[in-house]
């Protein structure tokens, strides 16, 4: 049984994984001077990249694994939503960590990445590893998805274009 002392006050467990991470998530946020928002386990902020602005949302309370969500700033039209599906379901076909999403009731398009900390703690340097990787997909697909959007590329076509983008 482990009885070291968390970082809640308590012994072991969630509560400890949650305060660490969440102070993880503040810590890089404060190295790269992001302003945010805090609130019970939510910290939210916005990025501007070379194609895309996202609204970034890392989930830290009472969620195991971490999850850091990108909104990305369009909606699929009802019109596009089916491919836009196949499109995002493409790009998440060997994705390890990424996980791209549509809601198909309104169209908001994002991505999320989940962070196991059952293992072992959170660590500024892996957050800021899985972070950079995650706003720079962001920003590689945006373009191709845009184009999915208006129908200039078929989706097979465009997830071949975007991960070839990806991988670069």
């Amino acid at each position: 049984m482990n009885d070291e002392k968390d970082s809640s006050g308590g012994v072991g467990g969630q509560a400890g994984r949650d305060a660490h991470s969440t102070d993880v998530v503040c810590q890089f946020f404060g190295k790269h001077e992001f302003q945010f928002d805090q609130t019970d386990g939510y910290l939210r902020t916005g990025l501007y990249g070379d194609h895309v602005d996202l609204d970034i949302l890392v989930i830290t309370n009472d969620v195991d694994p971490v999850t850091i969500v990108a909104r990305l700033p369009v909606r699929a039209t009802p019109d596009f939503r089916s491919a836009v599906g196949e499109f995002l379901h493409r790009l998440n076909f060997k994705a390890p960590r990424k996980l791209w999403e549509i809601d198909h009731n309104n169209g908001e398009i994002r991505v999320a990445l989940y962070i196991d900390t059952t293992l072992g703690p959170l660590t500024v340097d892996v957050f800021e590893s899985l972070f950079h990787l995650l706003v720079v997909s962001a920003d590689a697909v945006f373009p191709y998805l845009t184009s999915v959007l208006s129908g200039r590329l078929k989706p097979d076509f465009a997830a071949d274009q975007a991960e070839a983008a990806t991988a670069a």
